[in-house]
């Protein structure tokens, strides 16, 4: 069945609603949580990885005015691997990388609030002296005032490129000792620190899942989307809130976005061999409350990608995604959503690609 009603992402955004409960109300039980991702907060760094101090404020004042609570990120973690409920409205904030804004900017402000905040960090720039980077003192701060310092590698490498000759049981190893001297480093130099990891660039495969679950890991990405069980404990999603993504009207709309039912999405793998410029996409969802008939999703540029769909024996829904135009090297996203059938919110799932060049050479950014 092909799906040929367009229902622009861009129109969704704007009709939505207030969504602040009444306080009568009773909490609506569900079981994901919306994680943030940030990486500067200021106006003085490049813009795409940047969120204005204003703009910071603007966030944690929606999630206050919207009724979210917001969680520390191990609570949270704990909830998924139990597979407990959870409230409806649950928030966690992430900074990556650990730049000095965040400590300059961002801390004065959650500690004001008594508000939970996770950082990852890369322990090689923090030994460094970087300006850019907070320092170990600083760190310690953050972690005193509520934060949780996490693993982000030791030097934030690219983990899915292999060295020149590396086999992979030498690329594995070598992404194994990234995590653990990191590892080894936070609790050197901050005491105890928990098991979770967020990829650097949001670029994992198959492979570096398993070897994160061997180590005892759970770990995050940067595709879109609310952490749920669906996805595994082993590359959740986060909303960046920062470049395009820093504003205030459109972010509502991903804090209220919930999870499809995902069973199963193919291929495994993110990564692509750069010649397959158009790949597919398979999703099966089973069922629920998303309208199908309204199921979209979106390429580069918010091109409006290609559908067709069957139901299975078993009830589910298999959903394929195509695009009729080549997407661009670098991490290119597919962008699924489909309203709820009785709430004035959204499912939600991203698909992130990693595509390098039609020789296999990988960019730079």
């Amino acid at each position: 069945m092909l799906l040929r009603y367009l229902f622009p992402l861009c129109l969704a955004f704007s009709s939505l609603a207030v969504f602040a409960a009444k306080a009568e109300e009773a909490p609506t039980v569900y079981n994901h949580a919306t994680v943030l991702m940030y990486h500067h907060i200021s106006t003085n760094t490049p813009p795409s990885t940047s969120t204005s101090p204003s703009d910071f404020i603007k966030h944690l004042d929606l999630l206050k005015k919207d009724g979210f609570q917001v969680w520390p990120l191990e609570r949270v973690i704990q909830h998924l691997k139990r597979r407990r409920p959870m409230p409806d409205k649950v928030a966690v904030i992430t900074f990556d990388d650990g730049y000095i804004s965040v400590y300059e900017e961002a801390l004065p402000i959650l500690k004001d609030r008594e508000l939970p905040f996770a950082i990852f960090v890369n322990a090689d720039l923090v030994n460094a002296n970087h300006p850019l980077y907070m320092n170990w003192a600083q760190l310690k701060e953050a972690q005193q005032a509520g934060g949780i310092i996490a693993n982000h590698t030791l030097s934030h490498a690219y983990l899915i490129r292999k060295l020149e000759n590396e086999n992979d049981t030498d690329w594995l190893e070598r992404v194994r000792h990234e995590i653990e001297g990191n590892q080894q480093e936070l609790i050197k130099n901050l005491g105890n620190v928990p098991k979770i990891f967020a990829y650097p660039y949001g670029e994992y495969t198959p492979e570096i899942q398993k070897l994160v679950q061997q180590m005892g890991y759970v770990a995050f990405g940067q595709q879109s989307g609310a952490a749920n069980p669906y996805t595994g404990l082993f590359a959740l999603p986060r909303y960046a809130a920062n470049g395009t993504s820093a504003n205030p009207s459109s972010l509502r709309t991903k804090l209220h976005a919930l999870p499809f039912p995902l069973v199963n999405e193919q291929p495994a793998s993110t990564v692509l061999d750069g010649k397959n410029r158009r790949p597919t996409l398979t999703l099966t969802l089973s069922p629920g409350d998303y309208l199908i008939k309204q199921f979209r999703c979106y390429g580069p540029d918010a091109q409006l990608l290609k559908l067709s769909s069957k139901t299975l024996a078993d009830g589910n829904l298999e959903i394929t995604i195509n695009s009729d135009k080549d997407i661009h090297i670098g991490r290119p996203r597919y962008n699924c959503t489909a309203p709820h059938a009785k709430e004035n919110r959204y499912f939600w799932f991203t698909r992130q690609w990693l595509m390098p060049y039609a020789d296999g050479s990988w960019y730079d950014f």
